[in-house]
């Protein structure tokens, strides 16, 4: 394995022998920067993890691209509508009523006049190992400009080696510690409350999805035995109706499935560990789905006291195919007894 710790490095590629690579692994290498890791099969990149510690880009740590082995990629990076969204993220939306840490640092484009929460990325360590698994250590500081920490995160990162039918998963793991001032973690309020929005109630863990038009269609099912299916093209009144049976509503788990215009096939599901906070939580599903994301603060704020702790645990599964809801089940009870 290599590992690298706190300091840059220059681009290079890492590959084991094809009489060491287990079956189905001899096209898998490593690619690493100073900002980033990625597993590569032959030259399309199976996933990229960009921690940023090299100071050339700030906010919060991201995947993109996150793809299936056979090259479907399904996150999106700074799309036209919201140049904030970072492929696969965990990002706050307000802390102690400070907003920004979603937006940070694009959000200027569009608020100039506002002032932005800063999510930094304080100390990175990565392992890349042998098997083509790989484990990422963080800490990251979510505070006002010039200011200390409102919220500290320690953050743990396993990416598995995918297996022999191309899937692969991620286990994350953050855990936040609030500042001597506490810490209100909210969010733009939903449809019912004041100032409510349809919009409204997202922050946590984000997967914004591909370019719409490089999918014919998409399935969302979940957990509760909920399953939408469209090839709605845009965003429009009836699907944003469709994806009322997801949106808002609690689940251990939601997946997302695409079917591409080159005729691949392959999706993500993001699970919900039971220790986390509001489990079962209510999910974040944008129009059409643009994204969607755990979302905790749904229904409401949570205060987290000074010098308290906040833990939360996902696993992301990343499959070729059509989802396989026996199997996401034995995934999501082997991660849940963790």
């Amino acid at each position: 394995m290599f590992i690298v710790g706190l300091l840059g490095f220059s681009t290079s590629v890492f590959a084991l022998d094809a009489a060491e690579s287990r079956k189905g692994q001899q096209d898998y290498a490593w690619k690493k920067t100073g900002a980033s890791l990625a597993l590569l099969n032959g030259d399309k990149i199976v996933w990229q993890f960009n921690h940023l510690q090299d100071g050339k880009e700030k906010g919060c740590p991201y995947f993109h691209p996150l793809a299936t082995v056979d090259g479907a990629v399904l996150t999106d990076l700074r799309p036209g509508d919201h140049l904030w969204h970072r492929g696969l993220r965990f990002a706050w939306k307000k802390i102690n009523g400070l907003e920004g840490y979603w937006t940070w640092p694009d959000g200027k484009k569009r608020w100039p006049d506002k002032i932005m929460g800063h999510s930094d990325v304080t100390a990175v360590k990565v392992l890349a190992n042998d098997d083509f698994s790989a484990r990422f250590e963080l800490e990251v500081s979510y505070h006002p400009p010039g200011e200390p920490a409102d919220l500290t995160e320690k953050r743990i990162i396993t990416v598995s080696a995918p297996d022999e039918n191309g899937s692969y998963h991620i286990d994350w793991r953050g855990v936040f510690t609030a500042g001597v001032k506490g810490a209100i973690l909210d969010r733009t309020p939903i449809t019912g409350e004041e100032e409510g929005k349809w919009f409204g109630g997202y922050a946590g863990l984000q997967f914004r999805v591909t370019d719409h038009e490089k999918f014919s269609a998409w399935t969302i099912s979940n957990s509760e035995d909920v399953k939408v299916f469209s090839k709605a093209k845009a965003i429009s009144v009836e699907s944003r109706k469709s994806l009322e049976a997801v949106h808002g509503k609690p689940a251990r788990w939601v997946d997302l499935t695409l079917d591409m215009t080159d005729g691949k096939t392959g999706g993500v599901t993001i699970m919900d560990h039971p220790g986390n906070l509001r489990h079962p939580s209510p999910w974040h599903v944008g129009a059409m789905p643009h994204e969607f994301h755990h979302a905790p603060l749904f229904t409401g704020p949570y205060t987290l006291e000074a010098g308290k702790k906040l833990s939360f645990a996902f696993r992301i599964v990343i499959h070729s195919g059509q989802a396989n809801k026996v199997t996401l089940e034995q995934l999501w009870k082997e991660f849940s007894n963790r």
